[in-house]
């Protein structure tokens, strides 16, 4: 359900609506983004360390953690990133390029991959760097083919992804934990950049292949999460700004929450977190939450009215975009494109046709999605 309106106030009132209007704002602001690796103090000096990174933030995590240790960078690496991503300062001998959000023969060729580094190196601890995108990146599985099929069923669900991922966890061979299980000898230090918006949401961060909290020999630190991005965002808005953190109803919800701030007249609205959207159309076209809540909001903006419905990941549902900007008053998509859009979950095709997508592709952060409403002053 819907969070209760939570005010911030800051000294600072930024003109957001010239930012994000190109890709490189876009990516310049989350690249900036603040990772807390300060947990890694406790265990700097012991021995016989590698880094594993994994997910659709590994090169960006990768970056800043060693950015902050540069003694990490001598240790052997290896990170399993989704296809199309930049590799950063990662070099290319220690990078896996897998699947998302699909499992396909690359998931599971990178998990054994993965298992064999950890073999090939035996070391006493393994410093683990996981964000989002990890459950579809790597898999194990006794039956490949419907491991594939149950991904298929849970990512058109529309259910919250903790459920998604605990079913995923119930025929996989090394998540929740399993992984870790594999190697009893092992220290597992996981730090995570969470982009599940619910309590403990770190736990369950890539079906959480490396951490269990009965796990003697795995310890867990959040290092990022939604909040992160909220309060990142809320520095550069009016200080009259209404934000709700941690969303995670459906779009429809979340169509009703905007609806209701903008009729009592609010001039800027922030939400951050994961709303849901159920697919329930067997020939889905292109488009996500974020591109498919812009286009049913759209007709419901007025002149100088600003929508901004982003994903921190740059990669909204299947579509090559990261979203969407939309604004009342200016480009007019006529009302039965609009439906059959709607209907057909082709909302990142038809707004690209008019204009209004922000392409950027994988942006290196995953802390969910972010909308952003701004009414322009009333003279």
């Amino acid at each position: 359900m819907p969070q209760m309106p939570n005010t911030e106030r800051t000294t600072q009132s930024a003109e957001l609506s010239i930012m994000f209007e190109s890709a490189t704002e876009y990516l310049n602001f989350l690249r900036n983004l603040p990772f807390d690796f300060s947990a890694f103090e406790s265990i700097r000096e012991k021995d016989r360390k590698v880094v594993v990174s994994v997910g659709k933030s590994a090169a960006y995590m990768y970056e800043k953690f060693v950015s902050q240790y540069p003694e990490a960078a001598h240790l052997p690496v290896f990170a399993v990133l989704p296809l199309g991503s930049e590799t950063g300062s990662l070099k290319k001998e220690n990078v896996v390029f897998s699947s998302h959000p699909h499992l396909t023969e690359k998931s599971f060729e990178a998990a054994e991959k993965l298992i064999n580094f950890i073999k090939k190196h035996n070391p006493e601890n393994v410093i683990i760097l996981l964000s989002g995108g990890s459950s579809a990146l790597i898999e194990k599985s006794g039956n490949e083919k419907e491991a594939v099929e149950i991904n298929e069923m849970l990512l058109k669900s529309g259910l919250p992804i903790t459920e998604i991922n605990r079913r995923r966890s119930e025929y996989s061979l090394i998540k929740n934990g399993k992984l870790a299980e594999m190697f009893g000898g092992v220290e597992w230090f996981v730090f995570v950049a969470s982009d599940i918006p619910f309590e403990n949401g770190e736990k369950a961060v890539g079906s959480m292949p490396f951490y269990r909290e009965d796990l003697k020999n795995a310890r867990l630190f959040k290092c990022a999460d939604s909040d992160s991005l909220h309060d990142a965002l809320i520095r550069l808005l009016p200080e009259n700004t209404e934000s709700f953190r941690r969303f995670t109803g459906s779009v429809s919800e979340l169509k009703t929450l905007l609806l209701s701030r903008i009729e009592a007249g609010a001039e800027s609205v922030l939400i951050t977190g994961e709303p849901l959207l159920k697919i329930s159309s067997k020939n889905a076209g292109r488009g996500g939450r974020m591109s498919h809540f812009a286009l049913t909001m759209l007709p419901f903006l007025k002149e100088g009215m600003k929508l901004f419905a982003l994903s921190s990941d740059g990669i909204d549902g299947n579509s090559p975009f990261a979203g969407a900007i939309v604004e009342g008053g200016l480009k007019t998509i006529p009302e039965n494109e609009i439906a059959s859009a709607l209907e057909n979950y082709n909302s990142a095709e038809l707004l690209d046709k008019y204009g209004m997508t922000v392409k950027s592709g994988y942006t290196g952060l995953n802390l969910n999605d972010f909308v952003i409403f701004l009414r322009k002053n009333r003279s």
